[in-house]
C-alpha cells in the first residue's frame, strides 16, 4: 500500500494516535475529509468560489471606493491607514 509495508503503516498509525489521542482522531478525520472534498469540488468546477472568497472578491463598487496615496499616487483600499507602497500615513 503506497510503497510501504504493513509494519511501517502500523508504526505511523501508532505515532499519530500518540500525538493526537483517541478523542481528537475523529475530529482530525472529519477535517481531513472536508478538506479533500473541497479540493475535489474546486478541481471539478474551478469557476465556483467558496462563500468566504465570494464575499472577499472585489466588486465594481469596491473599485469606485478605492483611493490613491497622496505621496506615491498608487491605488489603495478604502480602509487602509498607511500606504503599503511608501508608508505614508493616510489618516490625519
Amino acid at each position: 500500500m503506497f510503497g510501504y509495508n504493513l509494519g511501517t503503516i502500523i508504526i505511523i498509525l501508532v505515532i499519530v494516535l500518540l500525538l493526537f489521542g483517541p478523542r481528537r482522531l475523529p475530529e482530525l478525520g472529519d477535517s481531513i475529509g472536508k478538506a479533500i472534498r473541497s479540493f475535489k469540488k474546486a478541481h471539478d468546477d474551478p469557476e465556483v468560489l467558496p462563500k468566504e472568497e465570494a464575499k472577499a472578491a472585489p466588486t465594481a463598487t469596491a473599485a469606485a471606493q478605492a483611493k490613491t496615496c497622496p505621496k506615491c499616487s498608487k491605488e489603495l483600499a478604502q480602509d487602509t491607514a498607511f500606504c503599503p507602497h511608501c508608508g505614508q500615513s493616510l489618516k490625519a
